[in-house]
């Protein structure tokens, strides 16, 4: 890896870097000196000495009450004949950072002593008595020490860093874990010697423990010093991130000693004043961030590109690259629109420097920086983003789909796929992704399709936090239709690099649930799709006719009167009528010959509303209904032949009006003799091992999508009857099946 890919550190961070340092070393000398002004070593010890963590930590802390100055310099003792006083702790033990520990087996006791650095004892004054070092385990080839004890100094640090402290566990054989750790810093060599020298120099030392809740951390506290919290199954990879994360922080803080040289605003300024959006993070810590998700996923891609990591660890390391160069990603696209804002000139340098590297490892490795996601974790994440319908009841200060959709957007450019967004309604948008025609492929285009929107939140296992038991997947939208969703982004991402592939879209659309506004929003983009899949919960069983519906009301008046005088007729008394001859309609439609898998025709009777009141009759009365209608039928045509009938079966003095329908949503049938529905259904048939086509009488968009499309089916994981309900799961079992068969469809294996 060349510079300035991992940000040369003999170039403009390392010359930074070095002078911040020299200037450090002065100030903790001074301040040692301040805080000690007796002690000699303060004067004398060589600059590395002031480098120390514990020494930063005590001098914050406020002076040295638990250990010496003296000791915490030891280990840079040049060899002078003065004696050092130092202090044990409660156990009797002199800790010495950089060496080791003395068992002195004298608690809290502060002793003058003598160093001898050819065998390493202390020498007490007077007395005599000796003690023998027991010396810290370093990194081999490194200075780099592993802590594996407590002292007095690291124990004040960690309980003001660390909630939950008694629950915290230093890891006392580290050896255990030297052999990754030497290897992990070997890996960051191999990719970057400049970033290991400096890594291996600012680096002092390390602490490994085990935590519940805390997370690793660096602190300008105990500025050299790294905390892992190291979690069981931790291998070469964990020590890989880890050491480059963490270990960036302690870099980046040097370069950055003097923050004014790179930042025009406050480095406390909140980050989300400057965005206009919430933002926990400051100016500074998000340029930190952005250096350190910079070299992780810079060292990680180097790992992988010069295969430095074996079959078992490769995977592990993948995974990071993607997580890591994901968010380096989101942050990049945050600062950029405020980076004369928010940087000096030197800063804007340092940021373009950011997105010229990352530019340039997408060009080289798109798939390597943005794998297909693992589906099951994509379907968790579109759970998770609330996506409610807002014309549906109860949806008041719920989110839209416009989070989704940005999130769906992102997902698939950050994989290279062409997308557009369309804006159906004020802030509500599809998503429209588009893959051309590669290889051999025949002519055929394919459309696959998903709402985004949802019913609010049911119970616990119908929320927008996904549970996940066994192989099922619970949460608001998982079957109706996320599921469909991820299975479909899965799908088109895999088949985005194959050589052979037919031309296909991927719609992520808005208001399947209320109005049909998004599905009615592709039929003007102008794709002619040969072969339209729309996703709901179908079971994975391709369903090839449904139902149109209408929904409107019918109006009828009366007169208005008082219940102390009623009269014969009123509104009500009509509206009693009209919905007594809608049940005889259903009777008539019943008898007529209908669909052979949907049957026939219905009406359904939904809500009443009148202008009544608590002693006056109704002048008016809204009769809703909702109907169902057949194939082959046009849904207003169906409309007024539902008034006909009415009138037909009703009194001459029934007077009632039909009004203007509300929501139409077209029938569909398809024929299966089409070659490409065959094939669909040979793929089903392929991965489940059956395939009955079947019909159902619920909406969709597949009737909008035929208006475009040469055939359109619905079909996608899930049960129909958990959609909108107070618990809604989705199999992931299936959800793996959608994905298979969806991905033979986009490249033909069927043929």
């Amino acid at each position: 890896m060349t510079a300035p890919a991992h940000m040369d550190f003999d170039g403009l961070l390392g010359a930074k870097r070095r002078d911040a340092r020299k200037e450090l070393a002065e100030t903790m000398r001074t301040l040692s000196a301040q805080q000690d002004p007796d002690n000699a070593a303060t004067r004398t010890a060589p600059a590395d000495a002031f480098f120390e963590p514990r020494l930063y930590s005590q001098l914050v802390l406020g002076g040295f009450p638990s250990t010496t100055a003296d000791q915490l310099l030891l280990a840079s003792d040049t060899g002078t004949d003065s004696p050092h006083t130092v202090l044990s702790d409660a156990e009797g033990v002199v800790h010495v950072p950089g060496l080791g520990r003395y068992v002195t087996g004298k608690p809290s006791t502060e002793f003058t002593v003598r160093h001898d650095l050819d065998d390493h004892t202390l020498t007490v004054e007077p007395g005599g008595e000796s003690y023998r070092l027991e010396p810290s385990t370093r990194v081999p080839g490194t200075a780099v020490e592993i802590v594996d004890r407590m002292d007095p100094v690291l124990d004040g640090f960690l309980r003001l860093h660390i909630d939950r402290y008694d629950e915290l566990t230093v890891l006392t054989d580290a050896r255990v874990h030297l052999p990754r750790i030497a290897r992990a810093l070997d890996l960051i060599a191999a990719v970057s010697r400049p970033y290991h020298t400096a890594l291996t120099e600012s680096l002092r030392s390390i602490l490994l423990y085990e935590h519940p809740t805390a997370e690793s951390f660096a602190a300008l506290g105990m500025h050299g010093m790294i905390f892992l919290n190291v979690p069981g199954t931790a291998g070469t990879d964990y020590f890989v991130e880890e050491l480059v994360h963490q270990g960036g922080h302690v870099l980046f803080s040097e370069a950055t000693l003097n923050r004014g040289d790179f930042l025009r605003v406050d480095p406390e300024a909140p980050l989300s004043r400057i965005l206009g959006h919430d933002d926990p993070r400051n100016a500074y810590d998000a340029f930190h961030g952005l250096f350190t998700e910079h070299m992780e996923y810079q060292i990680v891609l180097g790992v992988l590109e010069q295969r430095l990591a074996d079959d078992e660890e490769r995977p592990a390391f993948a995974r990071h690259l993607a997580s890591v160069a994901r968010r380096h990603r989101r942050d990049l696209l945050l600062i950029e629109p405020h980076a004369d804002e928010i940087f000096t000139p030197l800063g804007r340098e340092v940021l373009q420097a950011f997105r010229d590297a990352y530019d340039r490892a997408e060009r080289r490795h798109p798939q390597l920086l943005h794998p297909v996601p693992d589906a099951e974790e994509l379907l968790g994440e579109l759970i998770a983003i609330p996506s409610v319908n807002p014309l549906l009841p109860g949806s008041e200060g719920l989110a839209h789909e416009g989070d989704l959709a940005s999130f769906v957007a992102a997902r698939l450019r950050a994989a290279g796929v062409d997308v557009e967004t369309q804006e159906i309604a004020d802030g509500r948008c599809n998503v429209i992704a588009h893959l051309p025609r590669a290889g051999d492929a025949d002519d055929q285009v394919i459309l696959l399709s998903a709402h985004m929107d949802t019913y609010p939140a049911g119970g616990p296992r119908a929320a927008y936090q996904p549970v996940k038991e066994g192989r099922s997947l619970y949460g608001r939208g998982s079957a109706d239709a996320k599921g469909s969703l991820a299975a479909m982004m899965t799908a088109f991402l895999q088949v985005a690099t194959l050589p052979d592939r037919r031309e296909c879209y991927l719609a992520a659309t808005v208001d399947e649930e209320c109005l049909l506004l998004g599905a009615k929003g592709l039929t003007a983009h102008g794709m002619r799709p040969t072969l339209g899949i729309t996703g709901e919960p179908t079971g994975l069983v391709p369903v090839v006719a449904q139902k149109g519906i209408i929904r409107g009301s019918f109006r009828v008046r009366g007169p208005r009167s008082h219940a102390a005088y009623p009269t014969g007729t009123s509104a009500v008394t009509t509206a009693a009528e009209l919905v007594r001859a809608v049940t005889r309609l259903n009777a008539d439609l019943a008898a007529e010959p209908g669909h052979p898998d949907l049957g026939a025709p219905t009406v359904t009777v939904t809500r009443l509303d009148s202008d009544g009141g608590m002693n006056l009759s109704a002048t008016e009365v809204a009769v809703w209904f909702d109907a169902r209608f057949l194939p082959g039928t046009v849904g207003q045509e169906f409309a007024a032949r539902l008034e006909q009938d009415l009138r037909r079966l009703l009194p001459e003095q029934v007077d009632f009006r039909l009004e203007p329908l509300t929501f139409v949503s077209p029938p569909n049938e398809v024929p299966p003799a089409t070659p490409l529905v065959a094939e669909f259904f040979a793929a089903v048939k392929n991965v489940t091992g059956v395939c009955e086509p079947d019909s159902f009488s619920y909406g969709s968009e597949a009737g909008v999508l035929a208006e475009i499309c040469g055939s359109a089916l619905v079909f996608g994981p899930g049960d129909p009857r958990h959609s909108h309900a107070e618990l809604e799961v989705v199999d992931l079992d299936e959800l793996g099946a959608a994905i298979d068969i969806l991905r033979s469809i986009l490249v033909g294996d069927q043929r």
